[in-house]
């Protein structure tokens, strides 16, 4: 059995040096002849960075940030490119899902049901996804004040029947995630198709936010939210921002 271990384990915390300029993440893409890939999913190998490229400043309002600081929650639709939108719905498709795990290593399907596969320097889209998100990260850095230091993501897919409980992105303990966000990648997903995101903002009001494609939905880790029980095959990037030092990503063979 494989055993996928993401960077959830406890680090220290490293603040004093965010993201921004003078600290860009480290972070480059492999040959595309990498075997975590099906060749089939790699026109991505022509991509560049400027089709994933969004003017963050231009993109949110002073509003928005007001909304993110007040109620901890915002989306932004129409976010990246339909090249860029096409090439992460390919490379979703293509990759070798596993069974995700709770914080404990349990697998418990009633509770979370998605497979996931963690986006590493081996996925072209999904490193372009990466860096455009620390771009963002960058901007709440200089706005907010976020201490944000690196972002992870990993590629879901909820199959017909299944969704992810109320939980926070911190479990009790725990602060390392700053900012989670979330990417949809279905196109024509309708109500009938349930999946929904559920949030319960800083102010105790609930909301429902549908996963139609090319939307970006940013929050505080720390808020209760749930996925709803999808009724078709559900795709998205299940993305945080975090403070602490990295922690490599590790795929033990058991």
């Amino acid at each position: 059995m494989t055993k996928i271990i993401s960077n959830l384990n406890v680090t220290k915390l490293v603040v004093d040096h965010p993201i921004g300029p003078d600290n860009p993440p480290r972070f480059t893409p492999y040959s595309p002849n990498c075997a975590d890939i099906d060749d089939k999913s790699l026109s991505q190998d022509a991509l560049q960075m400027s089709d994933f490229e969004v003017c963050w400043d231009d993109r949110l309002t002073d509003k928005q940030l007001d909304q993110l600081v007040d109620d901890g929650w915002i989306v932004i639709d129409e976010v990246f490119t339909h090249t860029a939108l096409l090439a992460l719905q390919a490379e979703s498709g293509f990759v070798q899902y596993r069974d995700a795990e709770l914080t404990a290593g349990v697998r418990i399907s009633d509770i979370r049901g998605d497979r996931i596969r963690w986006i590493t320097k081996n996925f072209f889209a999904g490193f372009y996804y990466l860096q455009s998100i620390n771009a963002l990260a960058a901007l709440f850095n200089q706005s907010l004040f976020a201490g944000i230091r690196h972002s992870e993501a990993h590629y879901a897919c909820y199959p017909a029947g299944f969704g992810y409980q109320w939980h926070s992105d911190n479990p009790a303990g725990r602060d390392e995630r700053v900012i989670s966000a979330v990417f949809y990648l279905n196109d024509e997903w309708t109500a009938s198709d349930g999946g929904a995101l559920e949030i319960i903002d800083k102010h105790g009001s609930h909301h429902s936010v549908m996963p139609v494609a090319n939307r970006l939905v940013i929050f505080d880790s720390d808020l209760q939210h749930q996925v709803q029980i999808a009724h078709r095959q559900r795709y998205s990037i299940a993305t945080w921002m975090r403070r602490d030092g990295l922690v490599p990503f590790v795929e033990d063979s058991m």
